[in-house]
């Protein structure tokens, strides 16, 4: 199954777009925080690499405010969250409405 930019709402394609530009080593790293992610689509990072920083800079991924533990912890695709859903599937991560 291929993910088509006709799948998204519109409100999620310019998402998946930039997405599609990004630097293969973004790409990478924002593929292992998919992995990571819970059901809330936030991630723990023990320490933000120059990757991670990209990524919030581009609005992809952001900062959780509310934390207050050690590292930091980003939310992960929050105003794509039907993208979120099928970038998971992909990921290997069981679907929890399923």
């Amino acid at each position: 199954m291929k993910l088509s930019l006709h799948d998204l709402p519109v409100s999620e394609q310019a998402v998946y777009t930039a997405l599609k530009e990004l630097p293969l080593e973004e790409k990478k790293t924002l593929w292992r925080l998919l992995q990571y992610t819970n059901k809330d689509h936030i991630c723990l990072i023990p320490f933000p690499t120059a990757n991670v920083a990209a990524l919030n800079a581009k609005n992809i991924i952001v900062e959780n405010p509310n934390y207050r533990g050690s590292g930091k912890s980003y939310y992960v695709l929050r105003n794509a969250p039907h993208l979120m859903k099928k970038l998971q599937a992909f990921a290997g991560r069981p679907n929890p409405l399923s």
